[in-house]
């Protein structure tokens, strides 16, 4: 049985230091690049896209992040598919070059603006910090019939079908000059697959290693073949059960949780994203089946923690952070106190104990809280006091019986 990509690519890498999630990530890239605009899924009055941004976190010099990137990188332009931007860019030169179409000088062929992937060994490197940036590589990161621009100095251009993919690497220190807290909670991490090292490989100097020229010519012509796709994705009934079976208990899961990186409220339309990738490397073809959803839930959940550390270590909240989310969280439980072991646990992903502490004595010193026993009488908690209703303008919250009364007294009221 022949080899699909992605089994070719971590074949023709399974002699490097990088750890395989980084060469199944690069893979996954690859045909995203390779695709382009060509392929997409109707979703209502939309169509999405199988377009990805994927970053590559690890220690500098460690996990040999660069070599996925550059693979990535190399076998995606050599496809004359869709146009690499690389090197040191500010994103309105990213634009400027999506807007422009583009004569390859070897094929003669025309890359036409709209579509790209953008390449960065090191993110930081590649862009030029600006706090622009982050907006607009959120607001490009769904595919765009048309994009304007309109710049003092610059005039208008417009790009037509903006289909927008990213291969990038950094470590966490670099990473937080872009990934910064507008990244975070802006929607750009949501956004992106954050891959983590998932193995340490033996050292390895490579001496031995033959002339690989003809596993790369290989890999460039299933790629290629990948690029020649056209049309629209047919899921099966049975892929659509199981994304339901998936998606329907895990947005009901998420639904009172505090998330506001965006990463839980995002990762279905991931999914589906992964599953196109998955389909057409295993087939060929634009029919995703069961297994392509299932394997894609596998894939893409199992990034979570990898967010969650990050977003844990990317900085300290403030204190107005803390107490507007204490304060939210307190007038709206049913018993109107909340521990501070129980706001922990919900938020131990963005606050830590000593900004949760510190939060705590401001709020109680200017007679916000008052410190009570709480419900389960073995923990300290903390309730709201008049003050604290009057300065924020507090609104009673309905329970869920007085909800029930009114719903059933509007349904009376209309017989």
């Amino acid at each position: 049985m022949a080899l699909t990509f992605v089994d070719h690519f971590k074949e023709h890498t399974k002699h490097y230091e990088s750890p395989s999630s980084f060469w199944q990530w690069s893979s996954y890239t690859a045909i995203a690049g390779a695709l382009r605009d060509n392929c997409y899924r109707r979703m209502g009055d939309l169509k999405l896209y199988p377009n990805i941004y994927t970053l590559l976190l690890a220690d500098s010099a460690v996990h040999r992040k660069g070599q996925p990137v550059q693979l990535c990188e190399r076998l995606v332009k050599a496809t004359n598919s869709t146009k690499v931007i690389s090197g040191r860019s500010s994103i309105q030169g990213i634009l400027d070059e999506l807007s422009r179409g583009e004569t390859d000088k070897a094929t003669g062929k025309i890359h036409a603006g709209g579509s790209a992937l953008f390449s960065a060994q090191e993110l930081s490197a590649g862009i030029v910090g600006d706090p622009e940036a982050i907006k607009i590589m959120t607001d490009i990161y769904d595919f765009r019939d048309e994009y304007t621009s309109r710049l003092r100095g610059s005039g208008v251009f417009r790009i037509k079908n903006v289909c927008f993919s990213m291969m990038a690497a950094s470590n966490a220190e670099l990473l937080l000059d872009i990934y910064d807290t507008k990244a975070l909670f802006g929607g750009l991490l949501g956004r992106t697959f954050l891959v983590k090292p998932d193995e340490f490989r033996p050292a390895n100097s490579l001496f031995n290693i033959q002339d690989t020229s003809e596993s790369y010519g290989q890999l460039l012509a299933k790629l290629g073949e990948i690029s020649k796709l056209r049309g629209e994705f047919d899921i099966t009934s049975e892929a659509q059960a199981v994304y339901d079976d998936w998606y329907k208990p895990f947005r009901k899961s998420y639904q009172n949780k505090a998330d506001k990186s965006g990463i839980a409220g995002r990762i279905h339309t991931s999914i589906i994203k992964i599953a196109m990738i998955l389909c057409v490397n295993q087939t060929l073809g634009l029919v995703v089946n069961a297994h392509h959803i299932t394997e894609a839930i596998r894939v893409c959940t199992s990034l979570i923690p990898n967010y969650t550390s990050f977003v844990m270590s990317s900085g300290k909240a403030q204190v107005s952070d803390v107490a507007a989310q204490l304060i939210e969280d307190i007038w709206t439980s049913r018993e109107k106190t909340l521990s501070k072991s129980e706001f922990l646990t919900r938020h131990f992903h963005q606050f830590d104990l000593e900004i949760v502490d510190k939060c705590v004595m401001t709020l109680v010193q200017a007679g916000l809280l008052n410190e009570v026993m709480s419900s389960n009488g073995t923990d300290m908690g903390y309730k709201i006091t008049e003050k604290c209703i009057r300065v924020f303008g507090l609104t009673p919250v309905k329970s869920d019986e007085q909800i029930q009364n009114t719903s059933a007294e509007g349904t009376t009221g209309g017989k």
